[in-house]
């Protein structure tokens, strides 16, 4: 067997295993290092690398020597003189004699290779589009269009590209976050008022465009004019975009250039707010339609395959079937840059090494359940008795499913955790949390009181596949990486409310039978109870975590939030009574009102409900504030372990103390 280890090794570092030309195993920095897009510190990387490496192919059975070549692409290399050195990194991890090498620019030709090797098509035009790729003379990648066919080396259709020293969204010294004076790029204007909406992680600037796209429906467009992006005959264009921030007082100039006034964090959203958004998403899926056209037309093709961030715009999406040439479309579903790796080593597969393509149903990805086995080898019941977690073990993972559709049925909140987690940032049946798609409130509940995020973000639905077409209104009956939204046909939309987004629409995941694990015999039960063939389903993770990755990880959350069990192959680990739990600050209160009084009074003795009878107030009111000090680490519950942190190797000097 030829193996191929690929890498991407900028943020989202990820790494891929191929056995033949086939997907063996992939997973990202992020899942194992808890580092929210791999972003550990730069003294840490080659270990945290290491560690995930030997996981991934001790995963499926092989070894550092069962390697037969190594490949690496990034977003900060010019050429292959940088490659290299951003993989000596590895140290001997990558023999140089083994390494192969992707052309450059190699970004965005890995998102394309990703997106084409895993579609099941002969040929097909490719397109990526995304905020910046690889560093290119004096430029960067902005949007880039191949020309794919089995047999051959792609070719390049089209390439924009901007100045690779103008990165919007920057952090200046000053603690503003900066832009330059102009924006250039769908994906990089897209960013900026993503980041103007206050819609990034807190201690950087990595914007979470998923929003954006959740709360435009709920607003109007501003302008009928193009306010960011105007699309003419020639193409998409970026002049008024600056301007138009600067007007609507989400930007200004100062003796430094431009920054930007981002909504607060925590402050309520407003009309202003909701508008923008909408007039974003029109505008970005204007010049989307442009470019598609525009690369159909060029390669004469009716298939396209799509890669790159901007892709995971679901909306975006279901748009290009219902309003271009496309024929047939597949997206990849890591279209973040931890696919990346996949990219890179099916280059080196079917272009570097003249590998034999496997056959179209083989080469067609059917599930990412690719990380490394985490329930293998884990005595869950053991850990959940050193937790102080009540295990139940089911006689086999059928009758576990049976009890998990049952609570899903009764109202109950879910984890649901299968041994292999997914590649990707969608959660699809190895990582979910899972709910009744048709129980009043369920949606605000899960928002509030489980995943402590924003009331107006919509959930998804996972439903058996040939029962799909009867619920949502579908241009493509298949979706299996819930990276298409559809219309919720009108006489079904109460029945399953709580998935049914605010302009009638939903995120759709189908299930068909090949998909591993037991989430589709999850879904079959949960019909004979309910009637319904389909499920709420969220990632198993809390606001500003990464999506679980292993068990500790999982049944923390239970300590965490409103979860009601957490499901682990044939065991099911029941959450506590959080009034019963005992609070102790974890550091001197530093807010007003309850959270103050709360983080004054936890002293590791009385439970919460004691705390609520002294305070006046009711035990789970005060539950939910607890829960939102724990998710920040201002709390801890008394006794309970705390969950490990991931431990970095130290560097070995600390810059301006040495003798």
């Amino acid at each position: 067997m030829k193996v191929i280890v690929g890498y991407n090794l900028s943020h989202d570092s990820s790494i891929c295993v191929l056995g033949n030309g086939r997907i063996l195993a992939a997973c990202a920095l992020e899942r194992s290092s808890r580092v929210k897009r791999g972003v550990v510190p730069v003294h840490a990387y080659p270990a945290a690398m290491t560690e995930l490496t030997r996981d991934v192919l001790t995963g499926v059975g092989l070894s550092h020597g069962d390697v037969d070549y190594w490949i690496a692409t990034s977003t900060e290399a010019r050429g292959q003189n940088d490659e290299d050195r951003l993989t000596d990194t590895l140290g001997l991890l990558v023999p140089a004699g083994r390494r192969l090498s992707l052309p450059h620019p190699g970004h965005h030709l890995a998102h394309a290779s990703a997106a084409f090797w895993t579609s099941g098509y002969d040929s097909a035009a490719a397109l990526v589009v995304d905020a910046y790729g690889s560093l290119l003379d004096a430029g960067r990648e902005r949007e880039t269009g191949f020309s794919f066919q089995i047999g051959k080396a792609p070719e390049t259709i089209l390439r924009t590209v901007r100045h690779s020293e103008r990165i919007a969204g920057r952090l200046r010294p000053d603690g503003n976050i900066g832009l330059p004076d102009h924006l250039s790029g769908i994906g990089e204007v897209y960013r900026a008022v993503t980041l103007a909406l206050g819609f990034y992680e807190r201690g950087g600037t990595y914007d979470d465009a998923g929003k954006t796209m959740g709360l435009a429906p709920y607003g109007h467009r501003l302008s009928e004019r193009p306010l960011f992006i105007d699309v003419t005959a020639e193409g998409p264009s970026f002049g008024p975009a600056i301007d138009s921030l600067i007007e609507l007082g989400l930007a200004a100039r100062d003796a430094t250039g431009v920054r930007l006034i981002p909504r607060p964090a925590g402050t309520p959203l407003q009309d202003l707010h909701r508008n923008v958004a909408a007039q974003i998403q029109s505008e970005f899926e204007q010049a989307c339609l442009w470019l598609v056209r525009d690369l159909v037309q060029r390669t004469g093709q009716r298939s396209l395959v799509l890669g790159g961030g901007c892709f995971l715009n679901s909306v975006l999406n279901a748009r290009l079937l219902h309003e271009t040439p496309v024929e047939r479309l597949s997206v990849f579903p890591a279209a973040t840059d931890d696919g990346n790796a996949v990219g890179a080593a099916l280059y080196a597969h079917h272009v570097l090494t003249d590998g034999t393509p496997p056959p179209p149903e083989e080469r067609r990805l059917r599930h990412v359940y690719l990380g490394p086995p985490r329930l293998t080898g884990t005595d869950v019941p053991d850990l959940a008795r050193q937790l102080g977690l009540r295990a139940i073990e089911h006689p086999s993972e059928p009758a576990a499913t049976g009890s998990a559709a049952a609570a899903i049925a009764a109202g109950e909140i879910i984890g649901w955790f299968d041994n292999r987690g997914e590649l990707g940032p969608r959660a699809l049946g190895a990582r979910s949390i899972l709910c009744h798609p048709g129980i009043p409130g369920m949606r605000d509940t899960l928002n509030a009181r489980v995943k402590f995020r924003e009331s107006f973000r919509p959930f998804a639905a996972a439903v058996l596949a040939e029962q799909a077409g009867k619920w949502f209104d579908m241009a493509d009956p298949d979706s299996p990486f819930m990276l298409m939204v559809w219309p919720v046909r009108t006489e079904r939309r109460d029945q399953v409310n709580e998935i049914v987004h605010v302009d009638g629409t939903c995120r759709v995941q189908t299930v068909d039978e090949l998909l591993p694990g037991n989430l589709r015999r999850l879904l079959e039960e949960f019909e004979l109870r309910t009637d319904l063939p389909m499920v709420l389903n969220t990632s198993f993770n809390l606001r500003g975590m990464p999506i679980v990755e292993r068990p500790r990880e999982a049944l923390d959350c239970l300590y965490g939030s409103r979860l009601d069990a957490v499901f682990l192959g044939p065991v099911e680990v029941r959450g506590p009574d959080h009034r019963t739990l005992r609070p102790v600050a974890a550091v001197k209160p530093a807010r007003g009102g309850l959270p103050e009084r709360l983080l004054a009074a936890a002293d590791g003795d009385a439970t919460i409900a004691e705390l609520a009878a002294d305070f006046g107030v009711d035990a789970d009111d005060l539950v939910d504030v607890a829960l939102d000090l724990r998710r920040t680490g201002e709390l801890q519950w008394a006794g309970v372990p705390a969950t490990p942190q991931t431990a970095w190797p130290l560097p070995q000097y600390e810059v301006g103390k040495l003798a």
